[in-house]
């Protein structure tokens, strides 16, 4: 193979992998911006999607994003649910969005049902993310809803496309109910309850793209000690076609 050709390969293959690390590196540090929508599940279709024109544009930077530590498995939750006034009954994810058919999605939906003791609560969601399993960073928070007893139809949903900032990897998922009246910590439901809420492949929608990288250099050895890409050779043979045509003129 053509020395220079392995020369363009390597210095080619030397800056992917460092465009690679860098973004890496920049990953945690990067602002966090989402598009989010919640409501009722009842709101439209199981099939469907929320309306686009719901959602809440969400831009933060590294300093204004909340993290706080994962707790050791089932540390709490138990209780809360066991002697709660309300309490998460079912739970579930689903994820839309790959563009580039890479197995990450870039849009995140997680649908939960809250029961409780009374006739009527009022409660309101945080919605975690985790992709290192060491700490949660908050994603979202909703508005006060009700709650009826343990009515099978009030289940209630937020849907996430995450726009850009969120590095393509495995992410679990965390809700947290709060008493909207007390602003007391009723129940969680996240990976220690159901394994719909660990691992899942997302990334962001800058990084769910059809990116298609230019090819190497082609370099051709004329025998002669020189060398000319094929880029080269074209506009060669172009300019002498434009002279030739002159002549004949």
């Amino acid at each position: 193979m053509n020395a220079r050709l392995l020369a363009s390969l390597a210095a080619a293959s030397f800056v992917l992998g460092s465009n690679l690390g860098a973004a890496q590196t920049a990953a945690g540090t990067e602002e966090r911006v989402t598009r989010t929508a919640a409501g009722p599940s009842s709101d439209h279709a199981a099939d469907e999607l929320r309306d686009r024109s719901s959602f809440e544009f969400l831009r933060r930077q590294p300093d204004e994003i909340t993290v706080k530590p994962r707790a050791p498995a089932g540390k709490g939750a138990q209780n809360l649910r066991t002697y709660g006034d309300s309490w998460i009954y079912d739970a579930t994810t689903d994820i839309f969005a790959d563009r580039d058919s890479d197995g990450y999605f870039s849009y995140l939906r997680v649908q939960f049902d809250v029961d409780t003791i009374y006739t009527e609560a009022y409660v309101y969601a945080e919605i975690y993310v985790s992709a290192d399993g060491t700490a949660w960073e908050h994603l979202y928070s909703t508005q006060d809803f009700p709650i009826w007893g343990t009515d099978p139809d009030d289940d209630y949903e937020v849907e996430t496309e995450l726009v850009s900032g969120y590095s393509t990897g495995l992410y679990d998922v965390l809700i947290e109910i709060y008493d909207a009246d007390t602003g007391e910590l009723v129940d969680e439901y996240g990976p220690n309850e159901s394994p719909l809420f660990s691992v899942l492949p997302l990334e962001d929608k800058g990084r769910d793209g059809l990116v298609v990288a230019p090819p190497p250099p082609v370099y051709v050895d004329d025998g002669g000690g020189g060398a000319v890409s094929w880029l080269g050779l074209a506009g060669l043979l172009s300019v002498l076609a434009l002279r030739r045509r002159r002549r004949a003129a």
